[in-house]
């Protein structure tokens, strides 16, 4: 008797999945459990990952032995069947400077802080658009921005508005992700 996805012709029931199925899912959740050795503790806080995942996680980071290391990677792998592989490979995305949303966020992040540094009004129209934002340390970091700009020096300055804008930014989609744009507040 095979155990294949199609229906039985003479019964027209379905058989569940074909074992070739479920060793593929096997080891999509394996190898996703083996990208979850190479995070670090902060990301691993980050997941919604269960205690025993977790632990498995941080015993497989101490373990250096080739043999040993296999064996906790294929029960990373069985511990990975029970959990919400969706919900941990969206943090995993969102952990990833690469994906899509993150490049989103640092392009969105990008073009506020060039407009703050080139554009005047543009410190009225990002405190409109992020009111949380502590007015006089974004001015200091501007003022040291613009500074830099004249000198044809985008460094350490520029750098620490990105930052604090791309914080701004990443603080606003996690309450409405709603994308501000500074074009777009004209």
């Amino acid at each position: 008797m095979t155990d294949h996805p199609i229906p039985d012709e003479e019964h027209d029931e379905y058989l569940g999945p074909s074992k070739s199925a479920v060793k593929r899912e096997a080891h999509a959740a394996q190898k996703l459990g083996e990208g979850l050795v190479d995070l670090d503790a902060e990301a691993l806080d980050d997941l919604p990952i269960s205690d025993r995942l977790r632990d498995a996680v941080e015993e497989a980071q101490r373990v250096r032995a080739r043999g040993a290391r296999k064996r906790q990677m294929q029960y990373i792998g069985r511990l990975m069947r029970e959990e919400d592989v969706e919900a941990i490979e969206a943090g995993l995305q969102r952990l990833d400077p690469n994906s899509p949303e993150n490049q989103r966020i640092a392009h969105q992040a990008v073009a506020w802080r060039d407009a703050l540094i080139d554009d005047p009004q543009a410190t009225t129209r990002f405190v409109e658009a992020f009111p949380e934002v502590d007015v006089q340390h974004l001015r200091q970091l501007q003022r040291a921005a613009r500074t830099e700009a004249k000198k044809d020096q985008y460094g350490k300055a520029a750098r620490a508005l990105f930052e604090e804008v791309r914080a701004q930014v990443v603080a606003r989609e996690e309450q409405a992700p709603e994308p501000q744009d500074p074009e777009q507040q004209d």
